[in-house]
C-alpha cells in the first residue's frame, strides 16, 4: 500500500514517547543513508490502478492519508448485525479528520442499539515518507468496533485512543507495505500501553491482501474481554472502479474473547460474540 507524502510493558502514559522514538530510530538506521551532502530522494511514484489511498488496514490506522481536498465515506458491517458509518476529510496536506457512527441490530430483528456517542477521529502527518524514512504518523480515534457493551464502558473491541504508527511501502513483487504503531486507549479499566503491526500485499493493480495483528496488552485483565492471545484480522481490499472498494475480513480469528469472567455480561459476551467473525466495507472517495 502506497503511503503518500515479548515482555509486557509497564502500565502508564510516560512510555509513549520512548516507544515512538525507538519505533523510528529502528525503522530508520536499517535504511542505507544517502551520501554525504545530497538530500535523500523521494520514493518512485507508485502506479495503482484505481489511484485509490488506504487510511487503515482493517480496524488499525496507518500512515496514509487522503488528499487535501477529498473525502471518503466508509460504511463497516459486522457480526451481530451491526453497522458503522465513517466520514473522513482530507482537511490539509498532512491532515485527515473523520467522525463516526453506529449501531448493532440494524440487520435482524428487534430493536436497533444505538452507540452513546458519535466518535471522532484525527491524523496528521509529522514525517513524510521517502527512500531512507518510513512516514510516521500521530492520530486520535474514538471509534471501537463491534458492539457498545455498556457494563464495560467500552466497545468489544476497544479504540486505539492516542496513537503513533510508522508506514513503508516497498516494491517486491508488485507493492509491499509494512507498518507498526503503539496505542493508548481511553476506554475500560485496562488502559496500558499496546502495540500493533500490519502488512499489506498487492496482488495485481487492483486486489490488495491485508494482515494486522493488535497484541491487545489493554484487554487482557480478569475485567477484560480478551485473554492474552492478541486480535488478529486479514481479508482484502478490491478497488472495484476509480472511486470505490469493496473490502472482506475475517476478524479475530485467534477467538480472543474470554470464556468466562467475573461478570455475566462478559460470559454474554462470549457466547454471542466469540469465535471469527466476518465483515464487510464498501469505501467511496471523492473529491470537493
Amino acid at each position: 500500500m502506497q503511503v503518500p507524502g515479548a515482555v509486557r510493558p509497564a502500565s502508564g502514559s510516560g512510555r509513549f514517547p520512548q516507544i515512538v522514538a525507538v519505533l523510528a530510530l529502528v525503522l530508520a538506521v536499517t535504511a542505507s543513508p544517502p551520501a554525504a551532502g545530497q538530500e535523500p530522494p523521494l520514493p518512485p511514484p507508485v502506479a495503482y490502478g484505481t489511484g485509490l489511498e488506504f487510511t487503515s488496514l482493517s480496524n488499525q490506522p496507518i500512515a496514509g492519508l487522503l488528499d487535501r481536498g477529498s473525502y471518503e465515506f466508509d460504511l463497516r458491517m459486522y457480526p451481530a448485525g451491526g453497522v458503522y458509518t465513517f466520514v473522513t476529510i482530507g482537511f490539509l496536506r498532512s491532515l485527515n479528520v473523520g467522525f463516526s457512527y453506529g449501531a448493532d441490530n440494524v440487520v435482524g430483528r428487534g430493536k436497533v442499539n444505538w452507540n452513546p456517542n458519535v466518535e471522532f477521529q484525527i491524523k496528521l502527518r509529522i514525517i513524510p515518507e521517502s527512500v531512507v524514512m518510513p512516514a510516521l504518523a500521530l492520530g486520535y480515534s474514538s471509534q471501537g468496533y463491534g458492539p457498545w457493551v455498556p457494563d464495560l464502558d467500552r466497545y468489544t473491541i476497544k479504540s486505539p485512543g492516542f496513537y503513533a504508527v510508522a508506514s513503508k511501502n516497498y516494491r517486491f513483487l508488485g507493492e509491499l507495505g509494512l507498518h507498526i504503531g503503539a496505542n493508548k486507549t481511553r476506554e475500560g479499566v485496562d488502559r496500558d500501553l499496546n502495540l500493533f503491526a500490519g502488512v499489506d500485499k498487492s496482488v495485481g493493480p487492483e486486489i490488495y491482501l491485508i494482515a494486522e495483528y493488535d497484541l491487545s496488552w489493554n484487554d487482557d485483565e480478569d475485567q477484560d474481554l480478551g485473554y492474552g492471545s492478541g486480535y488478529l484480522n486479514i481479508g482484502f481490499k478490491w478497488a472495484a472502479s476509480e472511486r470505490l472498494r469493496l473490502e472482506f475480513y475475517f476478524t479475530n480469528l485467534l477467538d480472543n474473547v474470554r470464556e468466562q469472567g467475573r461478570s455475566a455480561t462478559i460470559d454474554n459476551i462470549a457466547r454471542t460474540l466469540g469465535g471469527a467473525g466476518r465483515e464487510l466495507r464498501i469505501v467511496y472517495v471523492d473529491w470537493f
